[in-house]
């Protein structure tokens, strides 16, 4: 039976682009689904088949560098790319074409997961997440490393409560590397300010990723946007929300690490653990001295003797006293509160002398100061914000017109590609039809040339009249029908041999060699017999009813006069002109034979006479009715002839010896 949470991982897996499938192996571990997937990379929950427990991998996969190809190899996206793709696998342990990271594996759920199913956590679930990060985040800054993408997803709970800060160490710190493009590792809602400009980085970052987290543990929802709030701060301080069960330590080191400047920040995880493990509330008489902005600042809040607790419901201004102080501290490094039960020196009585318009006017000039100050510090930080827009506008400005001239590049790349592609494929069309062309007609003339040499191969053979009937009567009982059995080699004939060569893997050229007409006459014996059977029926039948019209003749013509001559035998029965068509469409020296050849004939009882080429020739049949000449000179020319036929059925052929052109024709 199928495990159903195993196809789910896999069905998970299926749906992540470019991830490894289930089963894939590297080096002693076999991948078993995939836990996550970034811009940078894929995590991959992994078995280590050598010790027999799971572990958590980490591939470097950064999408705007590298692309994965066949299934398994990573290679750069570009050769321009390629040097950064190569400077952060560097820092990872290396297998197909790209690196991994293998660390143990964190089992329980996310807070995101845990926020989004209880809403917030209550004070001791915060705290039990606060100080472990804190010892944490603080031995690894130690070693001149950052988070920077500190947020819920990012943090994983045991069955204990217990955090671990996941996504985090070499994996990150090599995707800070030589260009500022791979610098933007931030989620908005956990990022600081400084992350979405070139400004310095540093433990005050990961300060305000952990403080955005916890104010979201705190009230369900993650504070603004960093950079929203440089243009218009909408953020609600804790100070004022004042959530119930949570200590004022945390309050306001929540409040101080989402201050939007880094300068406002504490800039140490020391300085700032300092601020979240105070727990007291001060009353109203509490006084507050600030340190030089030089110095590390401190808030010494202190009792006098007697003093009375403040009421809870005073505890908001108390907050906002300690608030306005942190604002104004400068420089920031971190705040250490503390409560004393000594009381503060005493300040001394002023002069009985003093009068009360000395009074008025000190307080006057110090209200001015004051005010004075106020506006020149508004005007300060007036300029600096304007400043700082100024700086993100440009910076926006610049990332724009660089993706904009990147993604041109790419678009420039990609159309000269396709050009390049198309040029090629034409260019090897034509190259494959010009070579097909030359192709074709060198088969051609390769075939023509066979064809003349065949044809002049069997003009050799001199076949006679009755020779070819035989190889027409064999091809058509072969299956191939020559449509008659005149003795002549006409289209069909020709296409009937082709036919016949073809199939018995010989050149299909039309003209037969001497090899083929035994070959034809051999495997057609049978249909050839019975063909010269048919035509000696048919002779004798035609003598037996010449010789009955001669007796009949005899004995109903009455006896010639002695005195008149008989020239009976010598009338010819039939006189015609002939017109000869040619059966050879080429001379042995390959010109082209002469479209026809007339003859006269005159058609005797017993023989046949015909004038060609000048002269009268007697033509006296044998037995089976067949009849020819030797060769003969032309009258008119220096050509020698040659002329065979049949009387049944009357035809003959007229062969030129010299050129072998041969004309045939029915009389």
């Amino acid at each position: 039976m199928s495990d159903p949470t195993a196809e789910a991982r896999d069905a998970k897996s299926r749906e992540l682009r470019g991830a490894l499938p289930a089963g894939a192996r590297l080096r002693g571990h076999e991948i078993v689904s995939v836990l996550g997937q970034g811009g940078f990379g894929i995590t991959y929950r992994a078995r280590d088949t050598t010790l027999g427990r799971d572990v958590a991998i980490k591939e470097y996969l950064p999408t705007s560098l590298a692309v994965r190809e066949d299934g398994t190899m990573v290679l750069p996206r570009s050769t321009a790319q390629a040097e950064e793709f190569v400077w952060g696998r560097d820092r990872f342990l290396e297998a197909n074409g790209t690196a991994y990271l293998v660390m143990a594996l964190a089992e329980g759920e996310t807070l995101e997961r845990r926020l989004k199913r209880d809403g917030c956590l209550s004070q001791s679930a915060v705290e039990s997440l606060l100080y472990p990060l804190l010892d944490g985040l603080e031995a690894v800054h130690a070693t001149g490393f950052l988070h920077r993408d500190i947020k819920p997803e990012n943090i994983i709970l045991d069955a204990k409560g217990s955090p671990t800060l996941i996504d985090f160490g070499a994996s990150r710190a090599a995707m800070a590397g030589p260009t500022t493009a791979m610098t933007a590792i931030f989620t908005p809602g956990y990022a600081a300010a400084e992350q979405f400009t070139s400004a310095k980085q540093g433990p005050w970052t990961d300060i305000y990723g952990l403080s955005a987290t916890l104010y979201h543990a705190i009230t369900g929802r993650s504070p603004p946007s960093a950079f929203d709030r440089m243009l218009d701060d909408e953020y609600q301080p804790l100070s004022k929300l004042l959530p119930a069960g949570i200590s004022t330590g945390v309050i306001v080191g929540i409040d101080s690490g989402l201050a939007v400047r880094a300068e406002g920040r504490p800039q140490s995880i020391a300085g700032w653990r300092a601020v979240l493990q105070q727990s007291s509330t001060p009353d109203a008489l509490a006084t507050v001295a600030l340190g030089k902005p030089a110095d590390a600042a401190t808030i010494m809040i202190s009792r006098p003797h007697g003093a009375t607790p403040a009421k809870p419901g005073r505890a908001g201004l108390w907050i906002g006293a300690v608030v306005t102080a942190l604002v104004l501290v400068a420089g920031g490094a971190y705040l250490a509160l503390s409560y004393s039960s000594k009381p503060v020196a005493s300040i001394a009585s002023p002069p009985a002398a003093e009068t009360s318009d000395a009074r008025e006017a000190q307080a006057a000039r110090a209200a001015a100061e004051a005010a004075d100050r106020q506006k020149a510090e508004a005007e300060r930080k007036a300029e600096a914000d304007q400043a700082l827009r100024r700086q993100i506008a440009e910076e926006t400005r610049r990332q724009i017109e660089a993706e904009r001239a990147e993604q041109k590049r790419l678009e420039d790349e990609a159309r000269q590609k396709a050009e390049a592609d198309a040029a090629a494929k034409r260019a090897a069309e034509e190259a494959a039809k010009k070579k097909a062309d030359a192709d074709a007609e060198t088969q051609r003339q390769l075939e023509a040339a066979d064809k003349k040499t065949a044809e002049a191969n069997e003009t050799a053979l001199r076949l006679s009249t009755i020779d070819r009937q035989h190889l027409q009567v064999a091809l058509t009982s072969l299956g191939f029908n020559t449509g008659g059995t005149d003795g002549a080699f006409g289209p069909r004939s020709r296409e009937m041999i082709a036919g016949w060569q073809k199939a018995r893997n010989y050149a299909a050229t039309g003209f037969v060699t001497a090899a083929q007409s035994q070959a034809l006459m051999k495997g057609a014996a049978a249909a050839i017999s019975r063909f010269d059977d048919e035509q000696k029926k048919i002779e004798d039948d035609k003598k037996a009813d010449e010789a009955k019209k001669s007796i009949s003749a005899t004995a109903t013509t009455p006896p010639k006069a002695p005195s008149a001559p008989e020239a009976a035998d010598d009338a010819p029965l039939e006189t015609k002109t002939v017109m000869a068509t040619k059966v050879v469409e080429f001379s042995m020296n390959h010109h082209p034979c002469d479209d026809s050849a007339t003859a006269q004939v005159r058609v005797f009882r017993d023989r046949v006479e015909m004038r060609f080429a000048g002269a009268w020739h007697l033509l006296r049949p044998d037995a089976q009715g067949r009849f020819g000449t030797g060769e003969f000179s032309s009258a008119t020319s220096s050509y020698r002839f040659q002329i065979t036929g049949t009387m049944t059925p009357r035809a003959f052929d007229v062969k030129n010896v010299n050129s072998g052109c041969t004309w045939h024709a029915a009389f």
